[in-house]
């Protein structure tokens, strides 16, 4: 069985937080041999990573996940209102077009991990805990890994590949050599609780707020139990004290920046104080051994990106991975999950650190940060729906010339015809293996259909890919798709006829018109697949 305790797996997964659980599940449902040991001999405790944004919820569905129970056991991200001192409050709405999950949910980490650790045991694979990684070695063939238990006793494993996803403080990365450079934010800290609260705090409750103000600044959102997180970014006027803050801490820092100095806390919980850096190891992998979210990023917690970053590096690697495990992919293709992944983190770091406001420093222009929120249009790069892989060297092909997926771009979903057996377009895309999408130019006209059919149908035989034509009736020359109103053609942006060679993530790797046959062709030649 899949993650037996007594083999040695094709791949070790080190870490069970929902970065090493999603890479588990990722390996598990497309047949890898995959153990996941966690040093912790009960699940961390606390809701830590509480937002789950929209692209997020995207791949949990193309993962196969129970997407609807998820949402059910957390609270919807509706509002974010802003609060700039001295000036009006700023109220922008969540949604965003285009994704069937429009809105971020809010629920505690723990209730991440428990719905991704129910999905993997269902796959055959169960997290192994009280497993300490305390050596690493690589030969050319399999990772030797030495894991200590609470008894003190060593065991060791010999998996074919390790990825590390430990969080900071990593086994994995310090033991490959992995490069890991510190950038601190000094003379401030973050202080958070989940609490209940009294007071005469702006604002709607049921939305996530946002207070600058010459202390500081403050977040706050509610959780599914009827508290509310509470974070402030403050000056850090003893920074050699350790330890978590305790409740008078955190509500006098709240206070400050928010200007209620009558606001008061009850039931709370989870106290933590934390002193912000952000690092980017050198490398993603050495040999045959992978970072993944923490253990390949660290963030400050500011934007609630850490963990959404960490599980789209799972959801990136976990297919470039298993195609190399079942040697349908040379190991070069791993190369590409560093190539595409850490540009995410090195910007993400930037923007953080440009971007936070913790009572250091020259006073930042809320006037002007007010205004540009105000003007901001178009989709929000926080919501991961924006994140492409333009340069990646599995992109090839040409920009759409109007709306739709180019080269790198996610392929958003549509709701497909009756009949088609897949119901919307995710689900045609979520068995995890390549998929080429072929639109005619004309989707009534059956000479059209046959012609997008053949051009695709050449490429995708020699390369082992089913193809699926989408049509206006569904039928035609190997033509499984119906598109009566149009939906899938305008989400794609191919009114004038495309192929799409889709990624097992989701994304795409090459863009043209029906046409360009031997450009797919060529180009599949050239990738590591």
């Amino acid at each position: 069985m899949s993650g037996a305790a007594d083999t040695d797996p094709d791949v070790l997964v080190v870490g069970a937080g929902p970065v090493g659980l999603c890479t588990a599940i990722e390996l598990a449902r497309r047949g890898v041999r995959v153990r996941i040991v966690d040093r912790r001999a009960e699940p961390r405790p606390g809701t830590r990573a509480c937002t789950v944004w929209q692209r997020t919820l995207e791949v949990f569905d193309l993962m196969g996940l129970p997407v609807g129970d998820y949402l059910d056991s957390g609270v919807p991200y509706t509002h974010r209102a802003h609060h700039f001192a001295g000036l009006p409050p700023l109220v922008r709405p969540a949604d965003q077009a285009g994704t069937p999950y429009p809105r971020p949910l809010l629920i505690g980490q723990r209730g991440t991990e428990e719905m991704l650790t129910r999905h993997l045991a269902g796959l055959g694979v169960r997290v192994e805990r009280g497993l300490t990684a305390v050596a690493v070695e690589q030969g050319p063939a399999r990772v030797t890994v030495t894991l200590t238990g609470a008894d003190g006793g060593a065991r060791t494993v010999r998996a074919g590949w390790v990825v590390g996803a430990q969080g900071p403080h990593s086994t994995v990365r310090d033991q490959t050599g992995a490069s890991w450079e510190k950038k601190p934010c000094p003379g401030t800290q973050l202080l958070q609780i989940d609490a209940r609260w009294t007071g005469p705090l702006p604002g709607d409750p049921a939305h996530c707020h946002l207070f600058l103000s010459e202390a500081g600044s403050l977040g706050t959102a509610p959780l599914p139990d009827g508290r509310h997180r509470f974070y402030a970014g403050v000056a850090d006027p003893g920074p050699a004290r350790t330890g978590d803050p305790d409740v008078a801490e955190v509500l006098d820092a709240v206070r400050r920046v928010s200007g209620v100095p009558g606001l008061a806390f009850h039931d709370g919980r989870f106290n933590w104080r934390v002193r912000l850096y952000n690092a980017v190891a050198g490398t993603y992998r050495v040999g045959r051994c992978l970072l993944a979210g923490d253990s390949a990023h660290t963030v400050m917690p500011v934007t609630a990106q850490g963990m959404n970053t960490g599980l789209q590096d799972a959801f990136n690697l976990g297919w470039k991975l298993a195609a190399v495990v079942r040697g349908r992919a040379p190991a070069r293709l791993l190369d590409s999950y560093e190539a595409e992944r850490r540009p995410v983190a090195l910007a993400l770091a930037e923007r953080n650190a440009r971007t936070y406001w913790g009572g250091v420093g020259p006073v930042p222009s809320f006037e002007r940060l007010r205004a540009g929120l105000a003007d901001a249009t178009g989709t929000a790069a926080h919501t991961g729906l924006t994140l492409a892989y333009p340069d990646s060297p599995l992109s090839g092909g040409a920009a759409p010339e109007g709306e739709g997926p180019g080269p790198g771009a996610r392929v958003p979903d549509a709701v497909l015809g009756a009949g088609a057996g897949h119901g919307r377009l995710f689900r045609l895309l979520g068995r995890g293996e390549w998929t080429l999408l072929a639109l005619p130019e004309d989707p009534v006209d059956p000479a059209a259909a046959e012609l997008a059919a053949k051009e695709a149908g050449a490429v995708a035989r020699r390369a082992g890919i089913p193809v699926h034509t989408v049509t206006a009736t569904g039928r035609g020359p190997a033509a499984t798709v119906a598109d009566p109103s149009g939906a899938v053609r305008g989400a794609l942006g191919a009114a004038s006829g495309a192929l799409l060679l889709v990624r097992p993530d989701g994304y795409v790797a090459f863009r043209g018109g029906v046409r360009d046959g031997a450009a797919l062709d060529r180009h599949l030649a050239g990738l590591p697949v």
